[in-house]
């Protein structure tokens, strides 16, 4: 009789138990449900947050700003609150308001006399002196590239022999670039690239001593006709960075001047120019970009060779 009573127990055990264990298992199973419905959800909104961002941007690069706006506006929606996409749409929507042309007027406090800057070597007259597109001898020159791009007005000169930039790391006595070039024979802009192949790239928040010479005789650089000033790179701030990515290029020009990033502006000049030799628009910025800056006609009508 015990033993069919313990019998009888032992199974009313193992059935609750059984029971109880299904239970759980549903019940985790639908928590896990909401849980991963939950991750998908906030996923999928992220998804379409960065998609929405990234159809904005590509539009407002093309001008587009009422596709960019919706798309902007879309992203905001995503992403309740999201800054970048509040200050996207605050961008695009004053290139609607407005829509005029950009204001390339870089101010600086004394613009300097390029030419003054040279110390004139043996073999050149002082009316060759080469001239920087830089606003200013007396101001560092800004820019956000690690790899930045110099721009220099060299005359006719037939006794040159070469060209050389060199950016020094003066707190390390170190040369960071050196750029050698071959004269043209003509007068015009030459462009010097800075890349990786010819040195380091320049570090954030460090000044630079950049140094340009005319040479006559490589084996007495005595003679050289050399120019000299300083470039340093400065990150842009977060603000600065959305602005830029949601501009077009000829407003993102007039974004670099504002914020005094005077390489970056002509650097992207220069690319729109060189793109669109025969466009009045990408002309017009040209003249008044140097011209704000007091650069001498011969500069601002010289081709870049």
């Amino acid at each position: 009789m015990k033993q069919i009573f313990c019998f009888k127990y032992l199974f009313t055990v193992l059935l609750l138990s059984s029971l109880v264990s299904a239970t759980y298992s549903k019940v985790l199973a639908l928590t896990i449900g909401k849980i991963d419905n939950s991750v998908y959800l906030v996923a999928q909104t992220e998804s379409s947050y960065d998609r929405y961002m990234q159809l904005g941007y590509a539009e407002a690069q093309k001008r587009n700003y009422r596709k960019a706006l919706s798309f902007f506006q879309q992203a905001l929606q995503a992403r309740s609150g999201d800054r970048y996409a509040t200050r996207a749409i605050r961008n695009v929507q004053g290139y609607i308001d407005f829509n005029r042309l950009p204001r390339l007027a870089f101010n600086v406090g004394n613009p300097s006399r390029r030419r003054a800057a040279a110390t004139r070597g043996g073999c050149l007259k002082e009316e060759q002196s080469p001239i920087p597109l830089i606003p200013s001898d007396r101001e560092t020159l800004l820019t956000t590239a690690e790899y930045p791009s110099l721009f220099f007005y060299v005359p006719q000169i037939q006794q040159a022999k070469g060209l050389e930039l060199v950016i020094r790391d003066d707190s390390k006595f170190e040369t960071l670039q050196k750029v050698s070039l071959n004269p043209s024979g003509k007068a015009g802009i030459v462009r010097v690239n800075l890349t990786s192949k010819t040195g380091k790239p320049l570090e954030p928040n460090k000044q630079y001593t950049w140094g340009f010479s005319v040479i006559c005789d490589f084996q007495n650089r005595d003679n050289d006709l050399s120019l000299q000033g300083s470039v340093k790179r400065v990150l842009p701030d977060e603000n600065l960075t959305v602005d830029l990515k949601t501009a077009a290029p000829q407003e993102r020009i007039e974004i670099y001047v504002e914020n005094k990033y005077w390489e970056d502006a002509l650097r992207t000049l220069a690319d729109l120019r060189l793109q669109n030799s025969n466009y009045t628009e990408v002309k017009k910025y040209w003249e008044e970009l140097l011209q704000s800056v007091n650069l001498e006609q011969v500069v601002i009508n010289a081709s870049v060779l």
